[in-house]
């Protein structure tokens, strides 16, 4: 895996997390809210479900579990390759990445914050991504 490919496991991990965090929320609502009243005449509830109210708190309880495992993950992740960032000698290098990727901030932002061209921060990006490759290589691959 190169530093990348890395980089967008982290993306892909932050997003998931959002996107099951407003799941939580969906069924936090649907939870809380107050179903309206059957007049079908049926008896009995055609779903097979007791109360949806404590399906929906169960699947929120169990989706919170689970973005918890993942938010633990996806720290794991950036705290390793932050000390992969740490090593570079290049200090333009290290703010490159950490803006890019941790801030994520644009090209063009990195590089008025820095006060260099938007073709300069491309190549520092470059040159970081290739010394986190090696580093990478160097010490194996942790995912």
């Amino acid at each position: 895996m190169n530093a990348k490919e890395y980089f967008r496991q982290i993306s892909r991990m932050e997003s998931l997390i959002s996107t099951k965090k407003q799941h939580v929320d969906a069924l936090k609502t649907l939870a809380y809210s107050i179903g309206a009243p059957n007049l079908s005449g049926m008896p009995k509830n055609p779903s097979g479900s007791i109360s949806p109210m404590a399906d929906a708190v169960c699947k929120a309880l169990d989706l919170e579990a689970e973005i918890r495992k993942d938010e633990y993950l996806l720290q794991e992740k950036k705290v390793f390759i932050l000390e992969l960032i740490r090593s570079i000698e290049n200090c333009d290098c290290q703010a490159v990445l950490i803006k890019r990727y941790f801030d994520h901030r644009s090209w063009d932002d990195i590089a008025v914050s820095m006060f260099y061209s938007t073709r300069w921060i491309y190549k520092l990006h470059g040159r970081a991504l290739e010394e986190i490759d090696r580093k990478l290589k160097e010490g194996g691959v942790r995912t």
